[in-house]
């Protein structure tokens, strides 16, 4: 494996250091099958051509990161729940299982670390990974990939649902996202055994959008840290927290989780982001995956990157990205035009 300068230069950046360039995470996951003329199902289940087309992918835009695993939502198919599988987007989640705290009680969770407990999560999930370090040609991270312990208790009360009873039965909400902790943390560890040199945790339901400051130190802040603190205890990876939405009333409560970084929305502000963060947190973003990535144009792209990287990105502690991910009809030339702002930026 050639070393192209990607993990040092995102080691640079989380440390708080300047380099040469800003290191650039595309944020795809199905994008990179669509790219590939690929329908997201042929490589949904085929570990050997998902981790194919997210490398190309992510050497043909100029990430710096690669995410092998085209669909988070297979665990819950392994969890007994009902998902949906389209040919050509993400599986989707119809309904829920937990009404109840006998429900909670009864809810079986896989050992990630047991393949006949959960054949989608090993066949999806650990086997894209362990074969994409097997092809990878350049040292980009390997990203894996779990909701947070909120979101995944969302999927599986019904995040409507979970939080009207955070009203009126708010011990039940809890012991079900401490319950589904241990999972995500398991999840993430099987996948840093499998290859992954990086912790990645989207949790959009920890969002400002939904939830307030103290409700995320109640219902969310803890377990974070949680899964941080296990996933340190057996590797020094660093750990990525992606929350959708307003997160600026979170930035100092998510120090508290110890993560690395926070991949952050379009909707915040990146001065007012990095003023919050200060030394203590990396951020990772934030351009508009919709207006800008998807619907704009290369030369678009090259702007608003280089407006993010003179708001947030002049002294390290910055990763740029789209402020989620990328959607899958993103143009390659637009998702190319972001990775090459991240050197052109130091070259003006």
């Amino acid at each position: 494996m050639k070393d192209a300068g990607h993990r040092s230069c995102v080691e640079a950046a989380l440390n708080h250091e300047t380099s040469d360039r800003t290191p650039v995470n595309n944020f795809a996951l199905v994008t990179a099958a669509r790219s590939a003329g690929v329908k997201v199902d042929a490589a949904r289940w085929d570990p050997v051509l998902s981790a194919r087309v997210s490398v190309d992918y992510a050497l043909k835009t100029e990430s710096d990161f690669v995410k092998p695993i085209l669909d988070s939502q297979v665990p819950f198919k392994d969890m007994g729940m009902e998902v949906r599988f389209p040919e050509d987007d993400y599986g989707m989640i119809p309904g829920h299982i937990v009404e109840t705290a006998e429900d909670i009680d009864a809810l079986a969770l896989f050992d990630p670390y047991r393949a006949q407990e959960c054949p989608g999560f090993t066949r999806v999930m650990v086997e894209a990974l362990e074969e994409t370090v097997r092809i990878l040609p350049e040292d980009l991270h390997v990203c894996g990939l779990s909701w947070g312990p909120i979101t995944t208790a969302g999927y599986c009360m019904g995040t409507e649902n979970m939080m009207f009873s955070m009203l009126t039965e708010p011990d039940d909400v809890k012991k079900l996202i401490t319950k589904v902790t241990g999972l995500v943390s398991g999840m993430q560890r099987r996948m840093i055994d499998a290859g992954a040199t990086v912790m990645w945790m989207a949790d959009p339901t920890s969002s400002g959008n939904l939830i307030s400051p103290d409700m995320f130190d109640e219902y969310s802040g803890d377990h974070i840290a949680s899964v941080v603190k296990d996933v340190k205890a057996m590797s020094d990876v660093p750990t990525f927290i992606h929350i959708c939405g307003n997160t600026m009333g979170i930035v100092s409560h998510l120090k508290a989780t110890g993560a690395d970084c926070l991949s952050f929305d379009h909707a915040v502000d990146p001065a007012k982001a990095k003023a919050a963060a200060g030394r203590d947190l990396a951020l990772m973003g934030n351009i508009d995956p919709v207006q800008v990535m998807m619907l704009g144009t290369p030369e678009d792209v090259t702007r608003e990157s280089y407006r993010i990287l003179d708001a947030a990105g002049q002294d390290g502690g910055f990763i740029l990205a789209p402020g989620c991910e990328t959607p899958i009809s993103s143009p390659d030339a637009n998702v190319l035009a972001m990775g090459r702002a991240g050197r052109e930026y130091w070259k003006r």
